[in-house]
C-alpha cells in the first residue's frame, strides 16, 4: 500500500473513532508547530488527497468515468458528505476538534471534472448557497489574451455543471478556473476565524481550440481564463452560468448598475486593459460610491492605479504614458524600455497577511480605490527594487513613492487633497542644521542612524527635489524611473563577461569588472547610478545624509566630472510634498 494511501487511511479511521490528539490551540494562523500533532495527524495525508485531486482535476478524462479506482471515488464521496456538515464559522478551540478536521479535510479534497458536486449547506462569508433565484444562460465571450489570466465576465453557480467550448484557432494555451482568492486569505487557526472554505480558488482546467470543457464547481464564483501569451484573439461558448455583475466598458454600464442594485450574487468584478478587481459586493458598492460610477471607477483605476505606478517603476506599454525625459535618458544611452505585460489584479475581501497583502492578486479587507494609500501600497511591494534602499533602511522606505507619485498626480489633475501620508521632513530637517553645526557633520549624521522606513522615503524624496530644482528633471519623482530602468538593464549586464563588457560604460561602472559589479552594495550602487541618473556628483549630497560609500565608488563617481549635487534641503511640510514638490530650500553649508 502506497504511503500516502496509508496516511490517509489513518485519518479516516481517527475520523471513525472521533480519537485526535492533535492540539489546535498551539496552532496559528497558518502554522501547527510538530508538537502539535497537526501533520502526523492530519496535515500530512490530506495534503496527499489534495495533491492526488488536483492532478486528477488537471487531466482530460473524468473520474467517474473511468472503470476502477473505486478507492479515490469513494473518498471524494465522503469529503462530499463531510462538506454538507459544515457550519461556518468555527474556532480552532471550541469547535470539538473532529468536527474542525472534517471540514477542513473537505477543504482540501475538491475535485471539478464531474456532474455531480453537491453544493455545502453553508459556504461562511464567501458567498450565499442558494441560487434558486437565478436562471443559468448561454453567452459568448471574446477577449484578447493578456497573462496571466483575465476575468470571463461570467459566474460558475455552485453545483451547477458548466460547459465551455472554445472556438477560436489561436495559438494561445489557455486555461479555465473559479475564483481568484488565495488560500491564505482564510485563516481557519485565528479566533473564531475559520469563517469559509481555505481552498476557493479552483484548479485550472485546460482548453484547447476546439475543444468543450464540463465541469461542476461546489463553491462557485466568478469564471477566470488563463492565458500563457498576450494580444490573441480568443472566443469561448458559456452554457449554464450565471451573470454577476461585471463591467468591462461602457456598454456594461446599465447592466452593471442593475445587477448591482438587485443584489443576487455576493461578487462583483470589474475590467480594465491593466488591471482588475474581484471585490465582494458590498466592498464594489462602496468603492463606487466614492467615484460615483463604474465607468469613473475604471477611468481613475487605469490612470492613476495602472498608468503611473508603471510610469514611475520606468516601464512602457499598452496604456501608460510616454514621458519624454524617462524615454529619451534611455534611448540616448542605447536602451529600451522594459514592456509591461500582464494584467494587475485584487481581491477586495479577506488579506492573506495583515489587513492587506501584496501580489498579484493583491488582497485586502478594504474596499478598492485607485488613489488609496492601501492599494497604491500594496501594488509598490510588487515593483520596487530593494537596491533602491541604502544601507539599513527599513523594508517599507522604497515602497511608497509608487503611491506618492499617483496622488501627486491626481492633485494637478483635480486640485483636491490626496491625502499622502506624514512624513518626518521637520525632524530631519532639525538633524542636519544640528550636524551642520557640528565637528564632524558626517559622523553625527551616522550616529543618527535615520533608517526608519518614513526617514528613507522622505530622504529619497529630498533628492527627488534636488534634481528638479537643478533643472535635470522637470519632474523630480522621474529620478525613480531612470533608477529603474539602470537597475533592469545592469540585472541583464551582469549576467555575462560579454554582456558586461558591452553595458558597462552606459551604466556608469566602467572601472568595475562584472565580479566586482555582481559584489555592489547597495550603497555604492545608488551613489554611481543617482549620480548617472541626474549628472551630478553625489558623494557629497549622500554624506550629507550620513550615508557612506567606498573609495573605489567614490573614485567611479569622481571620474564623471560631474558638477556636484548642491546640499539643500527642501523645507517641506509633512504631507505637502505630494502636492508641492518646489517648496522653499535653504543651503546647508
Amino acid at each position: 500500500v502506497p504511503v500516502e494511501v496509508e496516511a490517509i487511511n489513518g485519518l479516516i479511521a481517527r475520523f471513525e473513532s472521533g480519537d485526535f490528539s492533535v492540539d489546535l490551540g498551539l496552532c496559528a494562523d497558518k502554522n501547527c508547530p510538530a508538537e502539535s500533532g497537526y501533520a502526523q495527524e492530519f496535515g500530512e495525508a490530506a495534503e496527499y488527497a489534495q495533491q492526488f485531486f488536483r492532478q486528477l482535476d488537471s487531466q482530460s478524462q473524468p473520474l467517474f468515468e473511468r472503470g476502477g479506482m473505486r478507492y479515490y471515488k469513494s473518498l471524494l464521496l465522503l469529503a462530499d458528505s463531510y462538506r454538507q456538515t459544515v457550519r461556518f464559522p468555527m474556532d480552532k478551540l471550541t469547535t470539538p476538534t473532529p468536527v474542525f478536521l472534517q471540514a477542513y479535510f473537505a477543504d482540501h479534497v475538491q475535485y471539478q471534472r464531474r456532474d455531480i458536486n453537491p453544493v455545502p449547506a453553508d459556504m461562511g462569508n464567501f458567498s450565499r448557497s442558494d441560487f434558486s433565484h437565478i436562471r443559468p444562460v448561454s453567452r459568448r465571450v471574446k477577449l484578447t489574451s493578456r497573462r496571466h489570466f483575465r476575468a470571463a465576465g461570467v459566474y460558475a453557480l455552485p453545483g451547477r455543471t458548466v460547459t465551455v467550448r472554445r472556438i477560436d484557432s489561436a495559438a494561445v494555451a489557455t486555461t479555465i478556473f473559479v475564483n481568484t482568492l488565495r488560500s491564505g486569505a482564510t485563516h481557519p487557526f485565528n479566533e473564531n476565524a475559520y469563517s469559509r472554505p481555505k481552498f476557493l480558488r479552483g484548479q485550472a482546467l485546460a482548453l484547447a481550440p476546439g475543444q468543450t470543457l464540463r465541469f461542476t464547481s461546489a463553491y462557485g464564483g466568478p469564471i477566470q481564463i488563463g492565458f500563457d501569451r498576450n494580444d490573441e484573439q480568443v472566443e469561448f461558448e458559456f452554457s449554464e452560468v450565471g451573470e454577476h455583475p461585471y463591467w468591462a466598458g461602457e456598454g456594461d454600464n446599465a447592466d452593471f448598475a442593475a445587477t448591482m442594485a438587485r443584489g443576487d450574487y455576493d461578487w462583483a468584478e470589474l475590467s480594465t486593459p491593466g488591471f482588475e478587481v474581484h471585490s465582494k459586493l458590498e466592498k464594489m458598492r462602496s468603492s463606487i460610491a466614492e467615484w460615483r460610477s463604474a465607468a469613473e471607477l475604471a477611468q481613475a483605476t487605469e490612470r492613476y492605479m495602472y498608468n503611473f505606478a508603471h510610469v514611475l517603476a520606468g516601464f512602457q506599454g499598452e496604456g501608460i504614458d510616454r514621458v519624454s525625459e524617462i524615454h529619451q535618458f534611455a534611448e540616448q544611452r542605447g536602451w529600451q524600455l522594459d514592456t509591461i505585460d500582464m494584467v494587475k489584479h485584487m481581491n477586495a475581501d479577506q488579506a492573506t497577511c495583515g489587513y492587506g497583502c501584496s501580489g498579484n492578486p493583491y488582497d485586502a479587507y478594504w474596499s478598492f480605490n485607485p488613489i488609496g494609500h492601501g492599494d497604491l501600497h500594496e501594488l509598490g511591494h510588487g515593483l520596487e527594487r530593494g537596491r533602491f534602499r541604502f544601507a539599513g533602511w527599513d523594508g517599507h522606505a522604497s515602497t511608497n513613492p509608487y503611491s506618492y507619485y499617483a496622488k501627486s498626480q491626481y492633485f494637478l489633475d483635480t486640485g483636491e487633497d490626496p491625502g499622502c501620508q506624514a512624513l518626518p521632513f521637520d525632524s530631519l530637517k532639525q538633524a542636519l542644521l544640528e550636524s551642520r553645526a557640528s565637528a564632524d557633520p558626517f559622523a553625527d549624521m551616522q550616529r543618527r542612524q535615520l533608517n526608519g522606513w518614513s526617514e528613507g522615503v522622505a530622504i529619497t524624496i529630498q533628492m527627488m527635489m534636488s534634481a528638479q530644482a537643478e533643472g535635470v528633471l522637470s519632474d523630480g519623482w522621474h529620478l525613480l524611473s531612470r533608477l529603474h530602468i539602470m537597475d533592469r538593464i545592469f540585472n541583464r549586464a551582469d549576467n555575462s563577461d560579454e554582456s558586461w563588457l558591452a553595458e558597462r560604460e552606459a551604466l556608469g561602472f566602467s572601472s568595475y569588472s562584472r565580479a566586482e559589479a555582481r559584489a555592489l552594495s547597495n550603497n555604492d550602487w545608488l551613489a554611481i547610478a543617482l549620480s548617472q541618473s541626474t549628472s551630478r556628483d553625489m558623494r557629497e549630497y549622500l554624506a550629507m545624509w550620513g550615508l557612506a560609500i567606498s573609495d573605489k565608488a567614490a573614485a567611479q563617481v569622481a571620474s564623471f566630472a560631474y558638477p556636484s549635487m548642491p546640499l539643500r534641503y527642501f523645507d517641506s511640510g509633512v504631507r505637502d510634498y505630494c502636492s508641492n514638490f518646489q517648496p522653499a530650500s535653504m543651503a546647508m553649508d
